[in-house]
Parts: C-alpha cells; structure tokens; sequence
C-alpha cells in the first residue's frame, strides 16, 4: 500500500492537532495547567494551525481541488463527507476555548 503523502501528512497532522487540542482542553479544565497566555497562545495556536494544515492538504488528493466544497454537501450520505463537516465545526468550541483562556485568562467556567 502506497498512500499519498497528502493523506499521510493529513492524518498526522489533524491527528496531533486534535490531540494536542484535546490535551489543553483536559488539563486546562481539570486545573492541572494555569491558565497563562502564552501557554494558551502558543499551544492553542500550534494545535490549530496543524489542524488547518492538515485539512488544507487533505484537498491534495481530490482530482480538482477547486471543487472541494462538494465534499462537505454530500453529508447526508458519505461518512467522509461528515468527518469533513465535523472537524470544521469543532472549530467553534475550540475558538472560544482559546479567546477565553488567551484574552481572558480564564479556563474553567464558561470556558
């Protein structure tokens, strides 16, 4: 099996990017790491960007890349199609996770 480096860069960097992601989210929560604004600039900014550089290269793969919108409006029947729908939602949880721990300092509570 000889995947393409655009799904192999894909997989690895959504992967670290949500893990990193979710890690922040735990330890951030439970009080286990302070709520400083660095921490949270720079953790919340390298898990996202790694997101946002995995998604981007995930349209590698697609025969014609400008149409990759019509990847997200087959939802209804392709599970890929809402794994793609999924993960740029999971943007909104995770920018107000991040405004609220950077600009606010805060990570419990509403946060």
């Amino acid at each position: 099996m000889h995947p393409a480096f655009s799904v192999v860069f894909f997989t690895t960097a959504t992967g670290a990017g949500y893990g990193l992601l979710a890690l922040l989210g735990v330890l951030g929560g439970f009080q286990i790491i302070p709520p400083d604004f660095w921490l949270g600039f720079i953790g919340m900014g390298l898990a996202l960007g790694l997101i946002v550089a995995g998604l981007l290269s995930s349209t590698g793969h697609l025969g014609r890349p400008e149409r990759a919108w019509r990847a997200f409006s087959q939802w209804r029947s392709s599970w890929l199609s809402r794994e793609g729908v999924a993960s740029v939602i999971t943007f909104i949880p995770a920018g107000l996770f991040g405004i609220g721990w950077i600009f606010f300092g805060k990570t419990d509570g509403w946060v």
